[in-house]
């Protein structure tokens, strides 16, 4: 049973402006080391990556319908390239509180803009 959808799209150049302006602070309160790790060892370019996950985790956000820290929403991908959501801290209490069992995500991107979507799924 569906428990929420959520979808958010994020200009590439304005996050990285936001990045470029703010340093090393901005990201560590966006992005987990891991995905930190994952966008700059990209070919296309870490902002690029970046804004897919942010678009992600604002998508999971919107999904669960709670505001949250965006590092208690950390996006990984598979070795089939699937991305995946894992919860931490308050953000996997409250997924749990209103019976959701999993939330799939799947994003995309270009150079100029970053799109995600997040369904949370659950038993009725």
């Amino acid at each position: 049973m569906i428990k929420g959808i959520g979808i958010d799209i994020v200009e590439v150049k304005r996050l990285r402006d936001i990045i470029q302006r703010w340093g090393e602070r901005a990201k560590k309160r966006m992005f987990t080391s891991k995905e930190l790790k994952y966008a700059h060892m990209r070919k296309k370019g870490e902002f690029i990556h970046l804004a897919g996950r942010f678009a992600a985790k604002e998508a999971v956000v919107k999904s669960l319908g709670q505001p949250t820290s965006f590092l208690e929403v950390e996006i990984s991908k598979e070795k089939n390239g699937r991305p995946y959501i894992t919860l931490k801290g308050r953000t996997k209490e409250t997924a749990r509180e209103k019976g959701v069992k999993e939330i799939l995500v799947t994003l995309s991107h270009t150079r100029t803009y970053a799109v995600a979507q997040a369904v949370a799924l659950g038993e009725k």
